[in-house]
């Protein structure tokens, strides 16, 4: 397992707008760039399984949303999916990436979404070569959160997130993961304790405002994926209670030629849970 520390030692912070944002990159200049977007409530350590195989065959650039990990974390605030993907495109254009794969997961599908409609009208953005999305919220009727999360969006969100422990969080990270692939102890600590950098966990009652925004763009977003030139592979652990094979159901509804890889006993988070068969799916399906 890779030390959370040495993984962020080896980061640095971009200005974004008034904002300093953590990146994590590995780049030669002369491979193909694969950019990643996380999930929520995590950060861009939730790759760590597959980076250190990737990096020998594509240039890799991650970074933390806002609000999250080693980014800028103000309170209160208005966090916005919107902004977020103006911070991706942000990063994409300070370290000129004209082309790249994009590869997202659960919280990091829906800036993918918006990053694949703002395509559908504005031709000088950066290329999106292929899109691969693991499980996440595409769309607003098919998603499922768990009773934390909805509690944290309610009334009394601020004093739900004021009690949750880490004991609380962890049995909540279990609970998505497959039976057979549960975090390990050092995982949950290291989750823990880059959620709690600079006082995150407080954030949680704002940056849960991510469901609101997908109801509000959800035809938008599904408008733009089911006819963009983009092409796009969904990667699905039908394990999770939250996006899983009922997520799978409605992509096949309704994707135009769905491409849909179903990964068994596998829960919400494959690429920590099946890491292995995550590179295996980057490297046959984004050539």
């Amino acid at each position: 397992m890779v030390d959370y520390r040495i993984w962020y030692r080896h980061g640095e912070h971009l200005k974004v707008g008034d904002h300093q944002i953590f990146v994590k990159e590995n780049m030669t200049g002369d491979k193909p760039v694969i950019f990643f977007l996380h999930g929520f409530p995590t950060s861009c350590y939730d790759w760590y399984k597959i980076w250190p195989k990737l990096h020998k065959t594509y240039d890799l650039l991650a970074f933390d949303f806002l609000g999250f990990g080693y980014s800028d974390k103000p309170y209160p605030y208005d966090y916005s999916l919107i902004e977020q993907t103006d911070i991706a495109e942000s990063i994409l254009q300070q370290k000129g990436i004209k082309s790249c794969y994009l590869l997202a997961h659960d919280y990091g599908v829906s800036v993918a979404q918006e990053m694949i409609a703002r395509r559908m009208s504005d031709s000088t953005l950066p290329t999106i070569q292929k899109l691969m999305l693991l499980n996440g919220g595409l769309f607003a009727e098919t998603h499922r959160p768990r009773r934390i999360q909805t509690l944290l969006l309610g009334r009394w969100g601020k004093y739900v997130n004021m009690a949750l422990s880490k004991k609380s969080l962890s049995k909540n990270l279990i609970q998505v993961f497959g039976p057979n692939t549960p975090p390990s102890e050092q995982e949950l600590d290291a989750f823990w304790d880059i959620i709690n950098y600079n006082n995150g966990k407080r954030c949680f009652s704002r940056t849960i405002h991510y469901m609101h925004d997908r109801q509000e763009h959800r035809d938008r977003w599904v408008d733009a994926m089911q006819r963009t030139k983009t092409p796009m592979r969904l990667v699905n652990g039908p394990l999770d209670p939250v996006s899983g094979q009922h997520l799978v159901d409605r992509y096949r509804e309704l994707i135009p030629d769905p491409d849909a890889v179903v990964l068994d006993d596998i829960g919400h988070y494959p690429n920590v849970e099946a890491p292995q068969e995550i590179i295996w799916q980057i490297n046959q399906y984004f050539v």
